[in-house]
């Protein structure tokens, strides 16, 4: 009865394992999405990431051109943006969720990049 118990748990710490590391190479490929949509933002324009958050006190993110601007702090590079919101997140469950905000938000300056082409 032991060993049953102790194998299922064993799977599931495998299943985990597995989870963080797709979620892992999710995030690096939504960095690289990230970085070229900044790109493509025009100077003097920006994007707020409505909704996400690096930690317990909210702040407005602003995607620019340079990066994620933080009124009244320093610019932050994308990639360590990311990185921050994911660890604040903290679980697998709500990681997921917050790539798919994130997701959203591109799918968004996408389409918004697409009109200002027009």
């Amino acid at each position: 009865m032991l060993e049953e118990i102790t194998e299922k748990i064993s799977l599931l710490v495998e299943s985990l394992n597995k989870l963080e590391l797709e979620i892992t190479i999710a995030t690096d490929v939504l960095k690289e999405y990230y970085v070229k949509a900044s790109y493509s933002i025009p100077d003097g324009k920006s994007y707020f990431l409505n909704g996400v958050q690096t930690g317990p006190v909210v702040k407005s993110y602003l995607l620019t051109r340079q990066g994620i601007e933080v009124p009244g702090e320093e610019m932050m590079q994308i990639p360590d943006f990311i990185e921050n919101v994911l660890r604040f997140a903290n679980y697998p469950k709500r990681k997921i969720e917050v790539l798919c905000d994130l997701l959203t938000h591109l799918e968004k300056i996408h389409l918004m990049n697409q009109e200002a082409e027009v």
